[in-house]
């Protein structure tokens, strides 16, 4: 083969793997990062995610990732979310988040001493007005100041074909 031809294959070969790389990229909407500093959550400091409906007719889905150490102390995350409307109209629940399984291992991925969780807050969403809407998340454990947590991140995929 002459040297046309081998650089045309290089090329080739190159735009295939960008195009695979570009196709695995994860296809999120909406998201919003919070890291938590020195690995502490308290009670006075809730953690606010901001996002946007534009489309009532659309489906959406909800991810919290959660990252964390391994030294983290609980199997779960109790929080308590406060949802406020483009109304202003809000709502609190409790809910807990899932980090080990039934026999006492890490959720997700772990790589050395840290963990990523990824848990659907929601699936299947439909919303009644366009807007701006909140949740606010504080740490609902029995410790003022929860040690082991990294970030949390708030993912939106609006779905197609619903």
């Amino acid at each position: 083969m002459n040297t046309f031809g081998m650089r045309f294959l290089e090329r080739l070969a190159f735009l295939f793997i960008l195009s695979l790389l570009v196709g695995c990229a994860e296809p999120f909407d909406q998201e919003v990062i919070h890291t938590i500093d020195d690995g502490t959550w308290s009670y006075e400091e809730p953690l606010v995610f901001d996002f946007n409906i534009d489309d009532t007719s659309a489906v959406y889905t909800f991810f919290m990732d959660i990252d964390h150490s391994i030294d983290y102390p609980f199997q779960n995350l109790y929080t308590k979310i406060q949802t406020t409307y483009p109304d202003t109209e809000v709502k609190q629940d409790v809910l807990s988040f899932e980090l080990c399984d039934n026999f006492g291992l890490w959720q997700g991925k772990c790589r050395g001493d840290l963990c990523k969780v990824r848990v659907p807050l929601q699936t299947k969403a439909r919303f009644k007005a366009t807007g701006s809407y909140q949740l606010s998340f504080e740490q609902y454990t029995r410790r003022d100041s929860l040690s082991g947590l990294r970030q949390l991140a708030l993912r939106v995929v609006k779905e197609e074909g619903f």
